[in-house]
Formats: structure tokens, C-alpha cells, sequence
């Protein structure tokens, strides 16, 4: 393993390539957005899902999904989702009724009929 710190979770791949973790989080929704707004920048990813699934009850964080990108990715990847967190929290002002697109807030029409898909 090439300069790995103590504190990152790293996975060797047969390739050689080195995998870092860089976020975990509670949800596979939330892990594939992620995964999808990294690759949408050009950074390839891949994710662990060690999410405790077997409880016939969910509660709690039983576990987590990581997301991983190569370690020469590492920088890049951090920055791209520090920049997008921060971004984003301009935006929300601890309104429950506030929604963030890619594209900012988005407005929300109160009298706007709903959309039925057949």
C-alpha cells in the first residue's frame, strides 16, 4: 500500500489500484448520488455496502456504505465534495421546506396540480 494513512479504510484491487475512502454514509440513495456526482466529474468510484441488513427492524446506523475513489483521486475528490457542501449549505436555512436542485433552490408552486404518471 502506497503512503496509506492509519486513519483512511484503503482497499488494494487486483489492478494495483489503491481504493480510499473518502465518505460514508447511512443510505444506499445517498451513496449512489454521491457516487453519481463524483463520476459526473471524472472521478471513478466504487462503493462497500457494510450495512447490517438481517434485523427485523431497522434502527439505528447499523452499519454504513463507503465510498471509495483511486488514492490519486483522493485530493480532487475531497475538495469536489467539500466545494458541493458548501455550496449547498447557502442555500438551506434549516427550512424543512427548502429543496436544493443541482441547479440551486428550487421553487415550489403550492397551487401547482399533481402530476399523475399512467
Amino acid at each position: 500500500m502506497a503512503d496509506a494513512r492509519d486513519d483512511v479504510n484503503t482497499i488494494e484491487s487486483e489492478d494495483g489500484t489503491t481504493w480510499v475512502e473518502i465518505a460514508s454514509v447511512g443510505t444506499e440513495d445517498e451513496a449512489n448520488l454521491l457516487r453519481g456526482f463524483l463520476e459526473a466529474e471524472g472521478i471513478r468510484s466504487e462503493l462497500e455496502n457494510v450495512k447490517f441488513t438481517e434485523a427485523p427492524t431497522t434502527f439505528g446506523a447499523m452499519g454504513d456504505i463507503r465510498i471509495y475513489v483511486a488514492e490519486e483521486d483522493e485530493t480532487r475528490a475531497l475538495t469536489l465534495l467539500r466545494e458541493r457542501n458548501e455550496a449547498y449549505a447557502r442555500y438551506v436555512d434549516d427550512d424543512d421546506d427548502t429543496i436544493v436542485t443541482d441547479d440551486g433552490v428550487a421553487e415550489i408552486d403550492d397551487d401547482a396540480e399533481t402530476e399523475v404518471e399512467e
